[in-house]
């Protein structure tokens, strides 16, 4: 083989070890920029979660002043009856309305509720509250037998003794499920260990965000939620039912009716005829004083209408398509109201706040 010949077959060689080290570091390059972008994506959102975090702890301490300067500048307030749109700022009551609110450039949703809510399940209300349900005539005869079973286990979680109730729970039967050392054996001390009594949560469950909402907040020592009827701006079908004595089709007709006042603020009198309206008067129409907070989600953009010149009002019209919103966590809290000054001693004590 002449030298021409060992040339031409060395140049291919090399030029073939460049073509595959060429293709290697262009696949290195891409994975490169693969991982990349992954991890910028999954960075993103936890960034967003942890900023949202102290975004909601803002947005709460925002909320409970605007609550404030709204008593302040309207001596009476009529949940449910006052039509926002007669004024030209927002309102804000304990009626569940969606309200939004610029803050600091970030959009968030939020709503208000009062924490006179859900069924009353303490230690000396709740056989009252599971007797309404039971005596009531609209249920079938499973739903009693789920009553008269719940009682029984919500009696032995209670009471002081360790006698078992007809249909009850008590400590052995908690052990042969490892539960032990269940039951409490005195007054539940917060509302989510009720979920440890069997059956509870299937005749009250959770809700869309994990909370035990149908069941009225216990709240800390030294602090008291208002034993009354639950706010009529909170019910379910079963509530209207038992303190209203609604057929499940009427029922189903208020909960249409309050879906469409929490987004448009159309009041229940102009949905509704005068006689059903007035059958919802076993529900409560007033503030107790003492709110529930949810804010979230936080949101890409304002609503059209909402980024106006009063951004930090949070104006709201309704008829539009909801932004899309950002990865973000939501924030629950319930507090007892007080004035534009400033809560007592410049401390707010909180019956609940939540991350979820």
């Amino acid at each position: 083989m002449s030298r021409l010949d060992n040339r031409q077959s060395e140049s291919g060689s090399a030029l073939v070890a460049v073509l595959c080290l060429i293709f290697t570091a262009g696949m290195l390059a891409a994975a490169t920029l693969m991982l990349s972008k992954y991890g910028t994506f999954t960075i993103q959102a936890h960034v967003e979660l942890q900023k949202s975090l102290y975004i909601n702890e803002g947005v709460a301490n925002r909320v409970q002043y605007l609550i404030a300067a709204d008593r302040s500048l309207y001596s009476t307030v009529e949940v449910g009856r006052t039509d926002y749109a007669e004024y030209e700022h927002d309102r804000f009551f304990a009626d569940g309305v969606v309200h939004h609110l610029n803050y600091y450039g970030t959009p968030v949703e939020f709503t208000i509720t009062d924490a006179c809510s859900g069924y009353d399940l303490s230690a000396g209300n709740f056989q009252n509250t599971l007797n309404r349900i039971s005596n009531s005539d609209l249920f079938d005869e499973t739903l009693h037998d789920s009553i008269d079973n719940l009682s029984a286990a919500l009696t032995d979680y209670m009471d002081s003794g360790d006698e078992l109730s007809l249909n009850g729970f008590e400590e052995a039967d908690y052990e042969d499920i490892g539960m032990s050392p269940l039951p409490r054996n005195s007054a539940p001390q917060f509302r989510e260990e009720l979920a440890w009594v069997p059956g509870l949560l299937n005749m009250f469950p959770p809700d869309k965000n994990g909370r035990m909402s149908a069941i009225r907040l216990i709240p800390p020592e030294g602090l008291e939620i208002s034993t009354g009827s639950p706010s009529i701006f909170t019910a379910d079908r079963l509530m209207l039912q038992t303190y209203c004595n609604l057929e499940e089709e009427e029922a189903d007709e208020v909960l249409a009716a309050l879906d469409v006042y929490r987004r448009e603020r159309i009041l229940l009198e102009d949905q509704l005829d005068e006689l059903m309206v007035s059958r919802l008067g076993g529900l409560s129409w007033q503030e107790s004083g003492t709110y529930t907070v949810t804010i979230g989600p936080q949101l890409t953009q304002l609503p059209e209408s909402v980024a106006t010149a009063d951004e930090d009002a949070g104006r709201n019209r309704t008829g539009l398509e909801r932004p899309s919103r950002r990865p973000s966590s939501r924030l629950t809290f319930t507090f007892p109201g007080f004035n534009i000054t400033g809560p007592q001693d410049n401390t707010v004590q909180y019956l609940e706040w939540m991350f979820h």
